[in-house]
């Protein structure tokens, strides 16, 4: 082989192995971005447990205020009752003092 072309294959040879670092260099930005992207899906899937633990937790809170609510109207209708029964007796408190 003559000169120039032993120094030809030289350089195509120092091409190649420049390309193949940059490629391993490329394949192990890649393996880097697939782990991210993993860790990524991981906390996604955490995140999306909590947002439906949360949303559960609204409807039980919901659900409990409803019956608290009733509670409260229930309660409230038996002080009205028991007012009004508390002003007739003593209507007929007066009444009963007057005859006295």
């Amino acid at each position: 082989m003559d000169k120039e072309t032993k120094q030809m294959f030289e350089l195509i040879l120092n091409k190649l192995d420049t390309m193949d670092n940059r490629q391993d260099t490329m394949d192990k930005n890649l393996d880097t971005m697939d782990k991210n992207l993993e860790t990524m899906g991981k906390r996604q899937d955490e995140m999306y447990s909590l947002q439906k633990a949360f949303e559960e937790n609204v409807k039980v809170t919901r659900a409990e205020q409803d019956k608290m609510m009733h509670m409260v109207a229930d309660i409230q209708g038996k002080v009205t009752r028991l007012t009004s029964e508390v002003e007739d007796h003593e209507s007929i408190i007066k009444q009963i003092r007057a005859i006295k």
